[in-house]
């Protein structure tokens, strides 16, 4: 191995540990944003349920309503 082909090799596994090296940190930035995300959905989740939950509530209501009116003109027919 001649002398250019040492430096060539030793500059080329540089290369290679900083390619490395910055991988590792994107795959770490990945991650965190990925965990923030679902953090996140977690939330949305909640709150997809706790509006589906008074959607709920308020159909009961509506036909509760809806019912008494019936009961209502029934009574004077």
């Amino acid at each position: 191995m001649t002398d250019f082909d040492k430096e060539e090799f030793w500059k080329g596994l540089g290369r290679l540990y900083d390619a490395s090296v910055l991988e590792g940190k994107k795959i770490t930035e990945l991650r965190e944003v990925v965990v923030e995300l679902s953090g996140v959905v977690k939330q949305l989740a909640g709150v997809a349920q706790s509006h589906e939950h008074r959607l709920d509530r308020a159909e009961l209501t509506i036909e509760a309503i809806l019912e008494d009116l019936k009961r209502h003109r029934e009574g004077r027919a």
